[in-house]
């Protein structure tokens, strides 16, 4: 698909039969993708994953269900009859020369027709474009065991060797392996239900205010700009903001909150949220796929589409794997043919015992349907991960670390108290920093201003600014000089800090310098949030040591972390302490996990092996963390590590099942232990089985 001009890059996803393709439609039409994947063997049709109350993967799932059943019925329908003319051609054969025969035509009949049904006709096919394209696969494998018994077969028929034709086996396989397929489809389509889920909590209509009064319509000719009229007990279609009415609204769909949320003229509302009480108007501003379930919805399908290391791994393996496979079964035909004493109809059935009992699908659904499953179940608890990758290495984290403000506080500082200098007063110390802050974009900067206007001090217009990342602000006030920020920028600016009172609380410190003199400093504290004591307990049961970054002070951060239980904890640091304390202690085998509020933590969430943020659903869209909790709080990060650490034990039980199945398989097919009919019923379990174990993770 690289090769094809337009096209940015491109994801497959076995376990959901879908491919994700960044391309530009000016320059690769859908024609030239279709083409292009044909091309290389495989079949493909495109859709848009934006619909109202479906999305594009389960139309598919649902499609394939409905074809594979198809495809059984069509085998079983024929497998029947022909087996029973293979276990009871001994009672119907005719005393009359050649009346052995009959049975045995009549079986290649309804075998030919079997062969060239839905049931066989789709493998065959299959397996002509992975030989013509060379691109092995398990198609590949199947075509090749039931073309050679079925010609074997044939051969036998002609010469009048009822015993050596084996149409009964080749019923065997057939139906099997279509009945594993439409177990399979089945499976997967239970695996999606999260992300179906999600798509379902959209309404298919909206109610479009025009000119000319209320129009019903799909919800996907609602275009940016359109005036929406949501009733009451009426799930909110769009992305807006109200224009007419008041409502209490139901938000617990997107940000978790069981409370209703009171929402009046101007402000903004999300797509998936209901009115539980009163009419509004909305101004649509996102819509489709760009509003927040949209947002949500997309993330989540993107993340199942990514593979993990473990599945890199699987890849390699079974990229050689298929051209092994063949291998061996031409070396078990000749050696069963030319050494053993069998003969070589013998042969040949143990020839396609291999190739049909080798089928790699297990190996190829090992992860992804893992992987599929715990990233539904994920969003379903509020968390969206946006790399499958990240979800494993979530899994093998060593270690913890938190941002202290807006993370395990609440992030909603308000000054506590104002320590002074002699000469100096409140008031003057306040307008100030507000003065040389007000431009600053930190949160504390914001809430120093804040309080400033609420007290109705004056503020002035710094004649210069300069901000210091993660330490503080300088600003020239007429003919003073300001600095305001951390005590280490005041004492590098010529300021002695004198340190006046003492702190009581554990909330942030912020020095204040004017005119080269030590003015005093604004204590601000914060609450620490409900539920991260609980989450922090939770995390050392499930021996993950927790450690708090933060810029604040060593004393203030000490007593925050007495507050929270005592855990460890790094003080005064930098952006780029954080970032180098992350890169230190990360490897390999211990990967580390930060958790930020993701506003000026974006430095540390890149630094480490797996970025956590916590935010609001709208903020969706500008986060830059592999994963993101979208509502709830920390007690969703133990519930994050349960799902990983599952996630790849999982992975790991269904790449060892798979491993250990061929092992053993090959070896009994090859010495004919398993007959092929048999080896189709045993390849068929095995991905059955990988599909079912994952489906475990639902009950996370």
């Amino acid at each position: 698909m690289a090769h094809v001009d337009g096209v940015g890059g491109a994801r497959v996803n076995l376990a959901t039969e879908v491919a994700t393709i960044e391309h530009d439609a000016e320059t690769a039409s859908r024609t030239s993708l279709i083409d292009a994947v044909r091309s290389v063997g495989y079949d493909a049709e495109t859709f848009r994953a934006d619909g109202p109350a479906i999305t594009g993967l389960e139309r598919t799932t649902e499609a394939k269900a409905h074809q594979q059943k198809q495809a059984f019925a069509h085998a079983l329908g024929l497998a029947v009859p022909i087996l029973a003319l293979h276990w009871l051609a001994p009672m119907l054969e005719g005393s009359e020369h050649g009346g052995a025969m009959w049975p045995c035509a009549i079986q290649a009949l309804l075998c030919s027709m079997m062969v060239f049904s839905a049931a066989g006709a789709p493998i065959l096919v299959g397996a002509f474009r992975a030989l013509v394209c060379r691109t092995p696969n398990m198609d590949l494998l199947i075509g090749l065991g039931v073309t050679v018994a079925y010609l074997g077969s044939l051969v036998a028929l002609f010469r009048a060797l009822p015993a050596d034709a084996h149409f009964g086996a080749i019923a065997m396989i057939l139906t099997f392996i279509n009945l594993g397929r439409y177990l399979e489809t089945r499976a997967r389509r239970e695996a999606s239900s999260a992300v179906a889920a999600l798509a379902r909590r959209m309404p298919a209509k909206a109610q479009l205010v025009t000119p000319d009064g209320i129009e019903e319509v799909p919800v996907n000719r609602v275009k940016r700009g359109d005036c929406v009229r949501v009733a009451e007990q009426t799930v909110i279609p769009v992305d807006g903001t109200i224009t007419e009415g008041e409502a209490a609204i139901d938000t617990s769909a997107v940000t978790g909150e069981s409370e209703p949320a009171h929402r009046v003229v101007g402000e903004a509302v999300q797509a998936g949220c209901t009115v539980i009480e009163g009419l509004i108007t909305l101004e649509a501003t996102h819509v489709g796929a760009d509003s927040t379930m949209g947002r949500i919805i997309r993330i989540v399908e993107e993340a199942q589409s990514g593979k993990t290391e473990l599945q890199r791994i699987a890849d390699r393996f079974a990229g050689v794997f298929v051209p092994i496979v063949i291998g061996l079964a031409v070396a078990a035909l000749l050696l069963n043919g030319l050494i053993g004493s069998a003969g070589w109809t013998v042969a040949l059935v143990r020839a396609v015992a291999v190739l049909v009992i080798a089928c790699p699908c297990a190996m190829g659904l090992a992860t992804p349907t893992a992987v599929l499953v715990a990233t539904g179940t994920a969003a379903l608890h509020g968390i969206l991960v946006r790399d499958a990758a990240a979800l494993e290495r979530a899994g093998r984290a060593q270690s913890i670390c938190f941002d202290k403000t807006g993370t395990l506080t609440l992030g909603r500082p308000r000054i506590a108290d104002i320590h002074l200098s002699p000469g100096f007063t409140q008031d003057l110390v306040l307008a100030t920093a507000a003065s040389a802050e007000q431009f600053a974009q930190h949160p504390v900067a914001r809430v120093i201003v804040r309080e400033a206007q609420q007290r109705g001090l004056k503020l002035s217009e710094p004649d210069a600014f300069k901000t210091h990342v993660g330490r503080g602000v300088e600003a020239t006030l007429g003919n003073d000089r300001v600095v305001v920020g951390k005590a280490s920028l005041l004492r590098e600016s010529g300021i002695n800090v004198t340190e006046p009172g003492r702190s009581t609380g554990f909330g942030t410190i912020v020095h204040v310098g004017i005119a080269g003199r030590y003015a005093g400093r604004i204590e601000l504290s914060d609450e620490i949030r409900p539920e991260a004591r609980q989450a922090l307990d939770d995390l050392k049961k499930r021996k993950l040591p927790a450690t708090m970054l933060t810029g604040d002070r060593e004393e203030s951060a000490k007593r925050a972390a007495e507050a929270l239980g005592g855990i460890g904890y790094r003080a005064e640091l930098s952006p780029e302490d954080k970032v180098a304390l992350l890169r230190e202690s990360s490897s390999a085998s211990a990967p580390t996990m930060f958790v930020g509020d993701g506003i000026n933590d974006a430095p540390a969430l890149a630094a480490a092996d797996v970025g956590v943020t916590l935010a609001s659903a709208t903020d969706i869209a500008t986060k830059t963390a592999d994963i993101t909790i979208v509502h709830g709080g920390l007690d969703r990060i133990p519930i994050l590590i349960d799902v990983s650490r599952r996630t790849v034990r999982i992975i790991r039980q269904n790449l060892g099942w798979a491993f250990f199945y061929n092992l053993a398989a090959l070896p009994l097919a090859a010495t004919g232990r398993v007959d092929p009919g048999l080896a189709a019923a045993l390849m068929m379990f095995s991905s059955i089985s990988v599909v079912l174990n994952s489906l475990r993770l639902r009950s996370v």
